[in-house]
């Protein structure tokens, strides 16, 4: 069954609260920098989560005069707002007060206490992450995730999947750096784990940035849904050929299109209103997340 985005979003927003609290009261126990940043992950990921709602509800409004193709763009606002506030809050304090604690290292105190915590994140955010994961997968092969999630128009679910993908691999490396702490005696790895998870954070960030970019300035629908267009157009018989095709996606999926086809034969006013209704029937039901199709007739010479 397919995954929500409100139940995706939400999922997300509800670990990063139980995250936020259980962190402060480990990073108040323990002193450990590890935890400081796992909550200042979480708080981060608190807010992108609630900015990816508000853009949700945004951008849901039908189209009107102001606004002709809807509102659907306006989760793209919210999703950059989001990417951002992770690059500079998560990323930029745990790399500061992890450098802080490397030049200036201290203990941790009940370190079974931020093992309890970590493990509590990895496995919450990884639930989340699972719910991201097959939202983006659909009924397609995992092997294709990386390729699926450069191409998809889902951004909110893009977005969670990167927030959740940082939980789920922030806490392990916290893990991993606090452990190593405790073998080897050596206090600076409660420095290096928090600066590790700061640089996980930060390339994350940039990437989901680079990647909302494209949907703000107008990105196209993949070219398997362009195929799909242009397949579904040149099953009515009175089409010869798909001239040109533009589309542009102007929300969750959400797509705008304009087509212009080259019909085989004349025909009449009344007969050209009925093509054109036939092509966009056709071309919806093939590809059902069109919100908007402009149909041009190109007449034989």
């Amino acid at each position: 069954m397919q995954v929500s985005a409100h139940r995706v979003v939400w999922t997300s927003f509800i670990v990063d609260i139980l995250d936020v609290i259980l962190n402060l009261i480990v990073m108040l126990a323990t002193g450990s920098v590890v935890m400081l940043s796992e909550l200042l992950q979480g708080g981060a990921d608190l807010i992108a989560a609630g900015m990816l709602l508000i853009g949700l509800k945004r951008s849901r409004p039908p189209a009107d005069k102001k606004h002709p193709f809807g509102q659907g763009k306006e989760i793209y606002f919210w999703t950059l707002l989001s990417a951002l506030v992770m690059f500079t809050v998560a990323a930029g304090f745990s790399l500061y007060f992890g450098w802080q604690r490397f030049i200036k290292p201290e203990a941790v105190h009940n370190i079974y206490l931020a093992y309890g915590g970590l493990i509590f994140a990895t496995i919450t955010n990884g639930y989340a992450f699972s719910l991201s994961f097959r939202r983006l997968l659909g009924r397609r092969d995992p092997k294709r995730i990386l390729n699926i999630f450069l191409q998809s128009s889902l951004v909110e679910s893009k977005n969670t999947f990167v927030l959740d993908f940082m939980g789920t691999s922030a806490a392990f490396i916290g893990l991993s750096a606090l452990i190593l702490y405790q073998v080897t005696g050596e206090m600076r790895f409660d420095g290096i784990g928090a600066m590790s998870m700061g640089i996980v954070l930060s390339v994350l960030a940039f990437f989901l940035v680079l990647g909302v970019k494209d949907f703000l300035i107008g990105k196209s629908a993949s070219p398997e849904i362009e195929q799909q267009i242009r397949d579904a157009a040149l099953t009515v018989p009175q089409v010869l050929e798909v001239l040109d095709l533009k589309t542009m996606q102007i929300g969750v999926g959400k797509l705008l299109v304009n087509l212009e086809v080259h019909m085989k034969d004349r025909l009449t006013t009344d007969e050209l209103e009925i093509l054109t209704d036939k092509i966009k029937s056709r071309v919806r039901k093939e590809v059902p997340t069109i919100g908007h199709i402009q149909v041009e007739l190109e007449s034989p010479d």
